[in-house]
C-alpha cells in the first residue's frame, strides 16, 4: 500500500540526509510556513484538541518516507509518524515571541522519521490576541496543504465550542492520488515532454530584473525582509473581477499575469512581450487534484504565450493569451523540476517570485484570523537572511477590509514595493479600459509608476 514519491518528495530524496539503516532523516527545503494573528476570545485546551483532530487522520501527515525492499525509497502511509500537538509559548509582545521562538520554529528542519509532520505555535502577545504558527514538513506539504489543514483546525475549533459550521471539504487520500502517477504513467510522460519542450524555450529569455534604485540586482541569495500592501477598493475589485471574467480566467490566475507583465517591463534589455521564466505555486487553483494534500508543487510554469514575440500584441490580447497558455499546459504530475533540466540549467534557473495562495476570510467561535501585519512578517525572517525569491505576491483578505495585494521583498532587488503594487493595479485599470492597448505602450506605463 505505499507509493512512489510523488512531487517535491522526489527532488527533495536527491539532495537528503540518510540514517544508519537507509531511511531519509532530513532535506534541505525550509518548513511551509504561516504566521496569524488571532483576535477575540480564545480557548487554548480546545485549539489543542482541534489540533489533534484537524491532522489525525490526514494520510500524508501520518506517512513517512521509508527505504523499502530493493533499496528504493516509497511513501508509506502507515500512520506511524507522531501526531501533530500544540506547544504554548510564554506570552509576550509580538516581536519577543517571534525571537524566542516563533521564527526559529519556522527555519528549523524536520527529522523525517521522528518528528510530527506539523508543528502548531501558539503566543499570547495581548488581551484576547495570540499569534499562532503553523509549520508543516515540506516533504509531505504545500501551501496549498497549509490552507487546507488550517480550514479543517477552525472547523474542528468552532465543533468544539459548540458552534455550529459548515465542514470543509473532506482531505481526499493523498495515497490513492499520487499512486496514479508512478513513473510508467501516460500524464508523466506526456508532461514531461511539454515542459522539457517548454522550459527549452524559454531559457533563451530569461534575464535577471532591475529595477529603479536596485542595490544589488545580480544577489542570489535573497533576504524578502521589506513588505507593502495596497488594498483593493470595490471599485477595483469590480473591475478585476470584470477582466478576468473577459479574459476567462480567475482573479488569481489574472493576477499572476499583470504581475509578470511588471517584473517583465524591468527585465534587462526588455522588449515587449519578453515574459521571465518564473515560478507559481499552486498556480492554476481550477482543478480536483490542487485539493489533494501534500507535497504537489504543481508550479505552472509561465512561458511566453507564444514560440515567437509578436511585436504587435494588444495589451487584452496578450492577457488572454497568457491565461489560455497556463490554462492549458498540463500539471507536472509528480515531475521534479531536476528531470526536466540539465545541472547547467538548473545552476542558471532565476526564481523572481512567488505567488502564494490566499487564506480568504476566516473565523471560528468569536476568533477571527487575520494576515500577518508586515511589520510581525519582517521580524519573522531567517536569522540568516535568506529567502528562495526575492519577491513574494499574494492576496490577502481579513474579516472587515477589502482584497489586499501584498509584496514582500528584497530591498537589494526591489528598492520599495509600493510602485510595484501601484504599477500593478494601474495595469488592471488600464487593461480593463484600454484592452486594443500596445503592448509596448503598456510597459512604458508600468515604468512611469517609478518616476
Amino acid at each position: 500500500m505505499d507509493a512512489e514519491p510523488y512531487g517535491l518528495q522526489r527532488e527533495m530524496l536527491l539532495r537528503a540526509q540518510f540514517g544508519p539503516d537507509g531511511h531519509p532523516t532530513s532535506h534541505r527545503y525550509p518548513p511551509v510556513h504561516e504566521l496569524l494573528l488571532m483576535r477575540g476570545p480564545l480557548d487554548t485546551s480546545l485549539l489543542a484538541r482541534a489540533v489533534r483532530q484537524a491532522t489525525e487522520g490526514v494520510d500524508v501527515l501520518r506517512g513517512r518516507l521509508r527505504l523499502r525492499g530493493g533499496g528504493t525509497v516509497r511513501w508509506v502511509p502507515d500512520g506511524s509518524r507522531p501526531p501533530a500537538r500544540l506547544e504554548e509559548l510564554e506570552p509576550g509582545p509580538a516581536r519577543q515571541v517571534i525571537r524566542a521562538g516563533l521564527r526559529a520554529a519556522a527555519e528549523a528542519s524536520f527529522h523525517l522519521q521522528e518528528d510530527p509532520a506539523a508543528r502548531f505555535l501558539l503566543a499570547r502577545t495581548g488581551p484576547d490576541e495570540h499569534l499562532l504558527l503553523i509549520a508543516l514538513d515540506h516533504s509531505c506539504a504545500d501551501g496549498r496543504t497549509l490552507v487546507l489543514v488550517l480550514r479543517h483546525l477552525l472547523h474542528r475549533y468552532a465543533a468544539l465550542a459548540g458552534e455550529p459550521a459548515v465542514a470543509p471539504a473532506p482531505f481526499p487520500a493523498f495515497l490513492s492520488f499520487a499512486r496514479q502517477f508512478d513513473a510508467s504513467s501516460a500524464e508523466r510522460s506526456a508532461a514531461r515532454a511539454y515542459w522539457q519542450e517548454a522550459l527549452g524555450r524559454a531559457a533563451d529569455r530569461r534575464r535577471r530584473p532591475r529595477f529603479p534604485g536596485a542595490k544589488d540586482s545580480e544577489v542570489t541569495s535573497y533576504s524578502t525582509d521589506a513588505a507593502a500592501q495596497l488594498a483593493l477598493d470595490d471599485g477595483d475589485l469590480a473591475v478585476l473581477n470584470r477582466l478576468a471574467q473577459s479574459a476567462g480566467s480567475d482573479r488569481h490566475r489574472l493576477l499572476l499575469a499583470v504581475t509578470q507583465l511588471v517584473v517583465s517591463a524591468w527585465s534587462e534589455d526588455a522588449e515587449p512581450p519578453f515574459v521571465p521564466l518564473n515560478y507559481f505555486r499552486n498556480g492554476r487553483h481550477r482543478r480536483g487534484w490542487l485539493n489533494v494534500p501534500g507535497p504537489l508543487a504543481e508550479h505552472a510554469v509561465t512561458v511566453p504565450p507564444a514560440q515567437e514575440a509578436q511585436e504587435t500584441w494588444l495589451l487584452g490580447e496578450w492577457l488572454e493569451a497568457f491565461v489560455r497558455a497556463n490554462a492549458a499546459s498540463p500539471p507536472f504530475y509528480g515531475l521534479s523540476l531536476r528531470e526536466l533540466e540539465t545541472p547547467e540549467s538548473d545552476a542558471q534557473r532565476i526564481a523572481v517570485f512567488n505567488f502564494l495562495p490566499p487564506l480568504g476570510r476566516l473565523s471560528a467561535a468569536g476568533l477571527r484570523i487575520l494576515p500577518c501585519p508586515p511589520e510581525l512578517a519582517a521580524a519573522m525572517e531567517p536569522e540568516d537572511q535568506s529567502a528562495r525569491f526575492a519577491l513574494r505576491v499574494r492576496l490577502l483578505q481579513d474579516m472587515d477590509a477589502p482584497l489586499i495585494l501584498r509584496i514582500e521583498h528584497d530591498p537589494r532587488v526591489l528598492a520599495d514595493g509600493t510602485p510595484f503594487l501601484d504599477a500593478a493595479v494601474g495595469l488592471v485599470r488600464t487593461a480593463a479600459a484600454r484592452p486594443g492597448l500596445p503592448l509596448a505602450e503598456a510597459y512604458r506605463r508600468i515604468r512611469q509608476h517609478w518616476t
